[in-house]
């Protein structure tokens, strides 16, 4: 039988409304005291789970494999326990176990929440898997229970790992479709000094889907290579992508020359009467 923690803290705060209402004209007043009424709950012995404190209750259990059974079978009927995602999370020998899930499970929300704990513990991340799920995404070959939300949270995850993974992702840049080079171009930002990904970025701004975006990237990248790429936009574009190739420009050491009037630009507008 799974416990459903969530319900025993609703019934904890109802209770605890009772005994404090007295205090508040409005219950929303009592909001701001929620992160403190959960540390208390946390801490305090509770006869639905054999008189010990959900914080207790998660804490005895040392097996890594139960720990994340847990987790799966939680999430079927509710969300986990945030007590019992901070315990996996404590323990490194779960780490393989949530490998296991994200290879196996064909729930989202799961998968998702494995991602998230494997990216705090640290320690083993699947960068093989997440690589294949990211370069399949939007063909047959990708598992049909990997969702855009997933994929947004693999390049937040291979974003942080750039330096790492930079290597293994190059080889795909070049036949990558335009959905797949965003999210490369995403990732591989943070992979300096190669010439594929510099090339990726030009592209990508030259593309002028995201002109704003883009320029910040070349920003970052710091080649000084793009600011006449940079500059060939300005004449031609809004005053917020203005502002952000002007900015690019200058940290990669170019004067902008080209002045403009906004005065018609709807974004200016909006900004200045904002």
């Amino acid at each position: 039988m799974i416990i459903n923690f969530d319900k025993l803290f609703e019934s904890y705060v109802h209770e605890w409304y009772r005994a404090n209402a007295e205090k508040f004209d409005d219950p929303e007043e009592a909001e701001v005291l929620m992160p403190d009424i959960y540390e208390e709950w946390a801490d305090k012995p509770c006869v639905e789970i054999r008189g010990v404190s959900p914080r207790k209750f998660f804490a005895k259990i040392t097996d890594a494999e139960e720990l994340v059974k847990m987790l799966v079978l939680s999430s079927i009927e509710s969300s986990p326990c945030a007590l019992l995602l901070d315990r996996i999370e404590s323990e490194p020998k779960c780490a393989p176990h949530l490998i296991t899930v994200v290879k196996q499970s064909k729930n989202p929300s799961v998968v998702m929440l494995a991602i998230n704990l494997l990216s705090n513990i640290g320690l083993q991340i699947p960068y093989d898997i997440y690589i294949s799920w990211l370069l399949d995404y939007g063909i047959s070959k990708c598992p049909k229970h990997i969702d855009s939300e997933i994929i947004e949270l693999i390049v937040e995850v291979l974003s942080e790992k750039a330096d790492i993974i930079g290597d293994l992702l190059i080889p795909f840049v070049a036949g990558a479709s335009y959905e797949t080079k965003t999210n490369l171009a995403d990732i591989l930002v943070g992979y300096k000094d190669n010439e594929t990904v510099y090339s990726l970025l030009v592209e990508m701004f030259e593309d002028g889907q995201n002109l704003s975006l883009y320029a910040g990237y070349l920003g970052k990248y710091g080649d000084a290579r793009a600011i006449e790429a940079l500059k060939s936009k300005l004449a031609d574009c809004n005053y917020l992508e203005y502002i952000e190739i002007a900015g690019a420009i200058e940290k990669l050491g170019g004067e902008v020359n080209i002045k403009r009037d906004f005065s018609g630009d709807p974004y200016y507008k909006a900004l200045r009467n904002a």
